[in-house]
């Protein structure tokens, strides 16, 4: 359950940083297009989940931050969610990691994950317009 709430914060962040591009959400290049779905959010978190949610999940589940008591399911539906602490305690996590400055791979500057994630839509806006020009993964090492 924490790594779906992850990814959908996730999603929501990668969305924004779409938006601010002026790029159009729902034409995707991995994921079929359906209607209201921003497919292009979709294609750019894949190269970010495992270093952003999944490290994160890990780390939280590891270090028993998050323990099972703050998990409550619905059996009626099926649904899992986080305790109100536990989310509030998550999105704090969330935010760290997304602040946290890591050293770009490529250009060896260091950032933070948004600008990672802006940087990886500015390549695609290059690669878009020139297709000459590949379009490289987020890697980290």
């Amino acid at each position: 359950m924490p790594c779906s709430f992850g990814y959908t914060l996730l999603f929501h962040n990668v969305h924004s940083l779409i938006l601010a591009r002026g790029l159009n959400p729902n034409i995707g290049l991995l994921h079929s297009e359906r209607a209201g779905h921003p497919a292009l959010a979709s294609d750019l978190i894949e190269e970010f989940r495992a270093p952003i949610v999944d490290t994160l999940v890990l780390k939280l589940l590891l270090n028993r931050k998050l323990l099972h008591d703050d998990f409550r399911t619905d059996h009626l539906n099926g649904s899992c969610k986080l305790s109100d602490p536990a989310r509030q305690l998550f999105i704090r996590a969330f935010e760290e990691k997304m602040n946290t400055r890591l050293i770009h791979p490529e250009t060896s500057q260091k950032i933070d994950y948004r600008r990672a994630i802006d940087g990886q839509i500015s390549r695609l806006i290059t690669t878009l317009r020139d297709p000459a020009i590949p379009y490289r993964p987020f890697i980290v090492r």
